[in-house]
């Protein structure tokens, strides 16, 4: 009877290897999708090519990232050029739009700036925790692995001093 409960604790620790093994693999697989993400978004802009070679768990995101952040620039540069645009009075018309071109296209890639900042610091949190659980899963890994060890020295050992001794 005692060799049925070792060899079902053994089956128990197999399967939990195995299911650890995948969470790790899985939390790997995210975590890499994460930088990946993470490189993409680097420079501030989200091309075509990036968002057509992101990984498909990071393709919502990035294109998410991709219509934000232009709406937020677009937003707060149109806001911040409707305060400025009241001391521009007595230039010639092409002189004015021109400055106001240059000011809005300056208003708009700080904005942008902005929330690309905000953004690498909620991808910031993310993967610190992200690697943080991978820790836990390699640490529970390690343990289980060892326990599995130890389960089949007792098997083994047990298996040894049970058989007949013969002369």
């Amino acid at each position: 009877m005692s060799f049925l409960v070792l060899f079902a604790r053994k089956l128990s620790l197999k399967n939990q290897v195995n299911d650890l093994n995948y969470k790790l693999m899985q939390k790997t697989q995210e975590l890499q999708d994460l930088q990946s993400y993470t490189a993409a978004i680097a420079d501030g802009e989200v091309s075509m090519n990036d968002l057509t070679t992101a990984p498909a768990t990071m393709f919502g995101r990035m294109s998410q990232y991709m219509v934000g952040s232009h709406n937020y620039a677009m937003n707060a540069a149109s806001q911040n050029m409707a305060m400025l645009q009241g001391g521009q009075q007595g230039q010639d018309a092409a002189a004015q739009s021109q400055y106001q071109q240059l000011v809005f296209k300056n208003l708009y890639d700080q904005q942008k700036a902005q929330f690309l900042k905000a953004e690498q610091a909620r991808l910031h949190v993310k993967e610190k925790a992200m690697e943080n659980d991978k820790l836990k899963l390699e640490q529970q890994l390690k343990m289980a692995e060892a326990e599995l060890s130890q389960m089949d020295q007792a098997i083994n050992n047990g298996i040894k001093e049970a058989a007949p001794q013969y002369a």
